[in-house]
């Protein structure tokens, strides 16, 4: 069998969602026979290298070339303008000779550095990106017009793109992407919860069991995830919510600031703010409802991982969650009264035949085996197209 061989490129700084699946792409690849896989990734990403250098121990099919670059604000700006470091990237790819380049974006505008550089460097090239929102909505209030037209030039640039959803499907054609798109949904971990974890979870964070506990939990940043949004809702109606407990469990930029609004608005009774912990089966044995109240989003794997341990979730009308979530459990983004009145509504429903419908789901859609052999699929495919289309030139 003709070896194959694969770079993949991320300059994210953080460890997020896209990230983790991203990796989980990378380990099934690293296992099949006849591919050679490369990955180009900032170097002080410090989750993202721990998880590659796992990845090569185990497989020994991965060449990790690590880069001082990372993704900044603006950075289609910068990506034009940063010839100096294209090149490097350029030189970087064709050292390694792949016949493929897959740049993880989490946004456009982010590792549009890697997608120039292969492009001009004529490799065939993929977008793995979970999401295509505009600028007004996913990025720094900063010349937003001027960056939607220069992010519609690098929607145009890949080879294919592979997405997770099909609302990011529909969102990528809006942007202008007219490349092939393959829909890949998100796999998940299963999480194993014993009997212990719930009443251990909740003594450890002095969660009473009487109380209902309601977790927003993810990367603790204002402008996206909106915790500062549900923190002031929960101060408008405590009278509401007296025998409710909301834990925000994470860490991120606006994790200080999270921390003083519950010391401001006096709520250390109704809320707390946890560290990120890998002992993900404790907190959702410990928790009741799972809350995303996010201005964007992906297919959150925090939604996934609720869904298969049979936990309601509550969250706002957008992206993934309202192609995924029943609509009695949405609410319209940003209107705190609806969400307060989803949570009471959802708390008090009988959804236990909801619940098993969602683990079901789950249990057959967002498995890690799965999505690992529909992304090894998807690549295929292009291969098969890119390889008919060079003999058909030469013909």
């Amino acid at each position: 069998m003709e070896t194959k061989s694969v770079l993949f490129y991320s300059d994210a700084a953080e460890y997020g969602g896209h990230e983790a699946m991203t990796v989980e792409a990378v380990d099934y690849l690293c296992r099949r026979n006849g591919l050679e896989v490369s990955f180009v990734y900032y170097e002080k990403n410090l989750r993202l290298s721990e998880r590659l250098e796992n990845i090569k121990d185990s497989t020994g099919n991965l060449r990790l070339i690590p880069i001082p670059f990372r993704s900044r604000s603006l950075q289609a700006v910068r990506t034009l303008f940063s010839r100096g470091q294209i090149r490097r990237i350029e030189a970087l790819i064709r050292e390694n000779e792949p016949e493929l380049v897959i740049v993880a974006q989490g946004r456009i505008e982010a590792g549009s550095a890697g997608l120039l550089a292969a492009k001009r460097v004529g490799i065939r090239t993929i977008s793995y990106i979970p999401m295509a929102h505009s600028v007004s909505v996913s990025g720094k209030l900063i010349a937003v017009k001027l960056r939607d037209v220069l992010n519609r030039y690098f929607y145009q640039l890949p080879d294919k793109f592979i997405t997770i959803s099909i609302s990011a499907r529909e969102m990528l054609r809006a942007r202008g992407a007219k490349a092939d798109i393959s829909v890949v949904p998100n796999g998940i971990e299963r999480i194993n919860i014993q009997s212990s974890d719930r009443k251990g979870f909740r003594v450890t964070h002095g969660i009473m069991e009487s109380e209902y506990a309601v977790a927003v939990i993810g990367r603790i940043e204002f402008r996206q995830k909106r915790q500062d949004f549900v923190l002031r809702a929960v101060a408008q109606c405590r009278r509401q919510l007296r025998d409710w407990k909301f834990l925000f469990i994470g860490d991120g930029p606006d994790e200080e600031n999270l921390r003083k609004m519950v010391a401001d608005y006096g709520l250390k009774e109704l809320a707390l703010v946890l560290p990120w912990s890998s002992a993900r089966a404790q907190f959702y044995a410990g928790i009741d409802m799972l809350l995303i109240p996010s201005r964007f989003e992906g297919v959150p794997l925090v939604m996934l991982e609720a869904m298969s341990c049979g936990i309601r979730i509550v969250a706002s009308n957008v992206d993934g969650m309202a192609e995924k979530l029943p609509k009695s459990w949405l609410f319209p983004y940003q209107d705190s009264q609806a969400m307060i009145n989803a949570l009471i509504r959802v708390r008090a429903d009988n959804v236990s035949a909801l619940l098993e419908e969602n683990r079901k789901q789950v249990e057959t859609e967002n498995t890690f085996t799965g999505f690992g052999f529909r992304f090894a699929h998807a690549l295929l495919a292009h291969w098969l197209v890119s390889t008919e289309k060079t003999e058909n030139n030469d013909s």
